[in-house]
């Protein structure tokens, strides 16, 4: 399954934050995919994929964590978006998983940052491991 570089998945409840989220997307030049729950994420994903999943952690249904395993599985970056030190608290060992968390509200510029430092960690492990293959 090929993932295009600029293909973000939005995945949110809150029809404000997800538009949001889209909006400064749209703008930095992502081709932008939204879901407003865990399962039409996964549908979503399944139908189109991404090289990049941001989603909120509390969801109706489902949070964030309960989708982070299979999005890693196809070595997707996940963003999680939490609450205030929320991230702290989880004690969930999927949490080892998330890529990076943001704090809502998000800024844009936070939201930049955060996408550059995991894609540029995307292509330094792809790099170590290219490395490593043509060593043996």
């Amino acid at each position: 399954m090929e993932c295009v570089v600029n293909k973000v998945l939005v995945v949110d409840d809150d029809a404000v934050s997800r538009l949001m989220l889209i909006h400064i997307l749209a703008n930095e030049g992502y081709d932008v995919s939204e879901a407003e729950s865990a399962a039409q994420a996964l549908e979503r994903f399944a139908d189109n994929p991404t090289s990049l999943v941001i989603c909120d952690y509390h969801m109706p249904g489902g949070s964030g964590l309960e989708i982070v395993e299979t999005f890693v599985a196809q070595s997707v970056p996940f963003i999680l978006l939490t609450g205030v030190a929320e991230h702290e608290q989880l004690d969930d060992p999927r949490a080892d998983l998330v890529s990076a968390y943001l704090t809502k509200p998000v800024s844009s510029q936070d939201l930049a940052e955060a996408i550059t430092s995991v894609l540029d960690q995307g292509a330094l492990e792809e790099g170590v491991a290219d490395e490593a293959k043509a060593a043996t």
